[in-house]
C-alpha cells in the first residue's frame, strides 16, 4: 500500500516538474546550527533504464547557499520500476545573517546505453529531461504565520466546497497540510498540501473535491474542524 501511494505521488509530481519523478520538491528547513538533511525519492516509471545526474548551481536570489550544499550520490542508475534516493545536506556557516537562502538543484535524466549500442554506435547520447528546481533553506528564528478570512465549508452531495482565503504574513515560506478532523483530532481527512510564499494568499476553493466513497463522506460530514499542520505540528485549528 505504501509503495502504491509513493508511485501515485511520483506520477502527480512528474506532471508538474518536467516529468522527473521526484518527491519532495522543496527543502524549507532551518540550515543554521547543525544543518538539515532532506531525502529526495526518485522513481523510474519508464520501460528503460535511466541514469540521473545531480548538480547544484546559483539561483537568482542574492542570498545563495550553493556552496553550503553537500549531496550523495552524484549519479544514480535506476532500472524500470526501481526507486532510488538522493540525500541533500545543507549547513550555513556560523554567523550567517538571518533570512531565506536558495540554490538550484539540477536533475538530468539520460538513457543508459548498453555496451552493444556503444560498440555498434547505434545510439547517440541525449538528455531526456533537465530539471532545475529551486530549493530554499533559512537561518534564524523565522516563522511562517497564516491568517484566515471568510471561511465557509459546505459538505453536500458527496462534495466538499470551500470559500475563504489563507495568507502567509510571516517572514518565511512554508509547506502546509490541510485536514478536516473531529474536535479531538483523533480522525482526519487530508484535503491536500500547499506551499505558501511570504505574503502569498491562496483561495481555499483549491481544496474543492468530490468524495465518491459513501462511507468516507459520511465520516467527513461529522468533522467540525479545519486543521492546518506544518511538519506534523498543528499551527491552526478552526471550528467550522
Amino acid at each position: 500500500m505504501k509503495k502504491n501511494i509513493f508511485i501515485i505521488l511520483m506520477l502527480l509530481f512528474s506532471k508538474v516538474y518536467s516529468y522527473v519523478n521526484i518527491h519532495p520538491v522543496n527543502f524549507d528547513k532551518n540550515i543554521g546550527g547543525a544543518g538539515e538533511i532532506e531525502e529526495y525519492y526518485l522513481y523510474n516509471g519508464t520501460s528503460s533504464s535511466i541514469k540521473y545526474l545531480f548538480s547544484v548551481e546559483r539561483s537568482k536570489n542574492e542570498k545563495d547557499m550553493t556552496s553550503w550544499v553537500e549531496y550523495y550520490p552524484k549519479t544514480l542508475n535506476l532500472k524500470p520500476g526501481q526507486e532510488g534516493v538522493l540525500k541533500v545536506f545543507i549547513k550555513a556557516p556560523r554567523g550567517t545573517e538571518a533570512g531565506e537562502y536558495t540554490t538550484v538543484l539540477g536533475v538530468k535524466e539520460m538513457p543508459i546505453i548498453s555496451e552493444k549500442e556503444i560498440k555498434s554506435k547505434s545510439s547517440t547520447l541525449k538528455v531526456l529531461t533537465n530539471l532545475k528546481m529551486e530549493i530554499v533553506g533559512y537561518v534564524g528564528e523565522l516563522k511562517s504565520s497564516l491568517t484566515l478570512k471568510d471561511l465557509v465549508v459546505k459538505k453536500e452531495n458527496k462534495k466538499l466546497e470551500f470559500s475563504g482565503k489563507i495568507k502567509n504574513m510571516g517572514n518565511r515560506r512554508g509547506t502546509f497540510s490541510f485536514y478536516l478532523s473531529d474536535s479531538r483530532n483523533n480522525n482526519s481527512f487530508l484535503l491536500g498540501n500547499k506551499r505558501v510564499l511570504i505574503n502569498e494568499e491562496i483561495d481555499l476553493k483549491e481544496f474543492n473535491q468530490e468524495i465518491k466513497d459513501d462511507v468516507v463522506f459520511k465520516k467527513i460530514k461529522n468533522y467540525n474542524t479545519l486543521l492546518i499542520k506544518e511538519n506534523e505540528s498543528i499551527i491552526m485549528k478552526i471550528k467550522i
